[in-house]
């Protein structure tokens, strides 16, 4: 059964919910840009915010809705911390190898 859309916006609360999941599973599985999830991460936010401003959305949708935007927003948080994490790494290992070898304690 096709739900209709909020009148402000065509989106439907199950649609916006199953994108929310579908570009959460791509970060998190290393295929979108941590920066191009936070960007449509603030998208998403600013199509809630429309939804929400209708008082339409059932309880139910709101719930729903409100998870989905939170998993997004935590594997942002997540995928960019391992990206960070990885660029120290490689910065450690390159410093590592640059450096002239110490002489032995005495």
């Amino acid at each position: 059964m096709k739900r209709d859309a909020v009148a402000v916006t065509e989106t439907t609360p199950e649609g916006l919910a199953a994108l929310i999941y579908h570009i959460a599973h791509g970060a998190s599985q290393g295929q979108l840009d941590p920066e191009f999830v936070r960007k449509l991460g603030k998208r998403v936010d600013k199509e809630l915010e429309a939804m929400e401003a209708t008082d339409r959305l059932t309880v139910a949708d709101k719930e729903q809705l409100l998870h989905a935007v939170q998993t997004l927003h935590r594997t942002a948080d997540v995928e960019e911390g391992a990206r960070l994490t990885r660029a120290l790494e490689r910065l450690r290992k390159h410093d590592a190898q640059s450096q002239p070898p110490q002489p032995p304690a005495a």
